[in-house]
């Protein structure tokens, strides 16, 4: 089929966009639908370029992340069996969260990576004010996490200084025989 017989031309650009609550839009309207809204955001990946796209079994399209493409609704911490942190993310998964990756900018906001350190996750307000409590600071301005016998140092960010995100996805390395 040529060029001219396709009514459109295709494009991977798409109209979908995540805003800072972790709400998605299409077409200017927020998805109201819990199930689809669910779906859509389990299918937000980076692509190789380190570009938001959201990407299923059968398709794929880029997408506008206005600030982080996650949010954490809810954070658990356990001290019993043993000790555990456990967040609640915008797309209703649950996963351990990694301390090591935890930042904190001046206004007390709380990110880290989720989805094995692949993409960033903002905590909502309730969440970040549980997680602080546990939270210390030194006089030097140093932030420790502690939970039960877990201590864990805390990056925090300075004004104006940008988050670290994860690193986008490296391709494959082929070695030749």
């Amino acid at each position: 089929m040529s060029d001219e017989a396709v009514p459109f031309k295709l494009s991977r650009e798409s109209s979908i966009r995540v805003d800072r609550d972790g709400h998605i839009w299409h077409e200017g309207e927020r998805v109201l639908h819990p199930g689809l809204a669910r779906a859509l955001a389990s299918w937000i990946d980076l692509d190789e370029q380190g570009r938001y796209v959201m990407r299923n079994a059968l398709d794929w399209c880029f997408i506008a992340v206005d600030h982080t493409p996650l949010v954490v609704r809810s954070v658990r911490l356990e001290t019993d069996p043993a000790v555990r942190v456990e967040v609640e993310l915008s797309d209703d998964s649950t996963e351990p969260l990694d301390l090591t990756t935890v930042q904190v900018d001046p206004d007390g906001v709380v990110y880290a990576h989720a989805r094995g350190g692949k993409l960033l996750a903002r905590f909502d307000r309730q969440p970040s004010f549980k997680f602080l409590e546990h939270v210390t600071t030194d006089g030097r301005g140093l932030m420790t996490f502690e939970l039960g016998t877990m201590r864990v140092r805390i990056a925090p960010l300075e004004r104006g200084e940008t988050l670290v995100p994860p690193a986008p996805p490296r391709p494959p390395v082929t070695r030749r025989p």
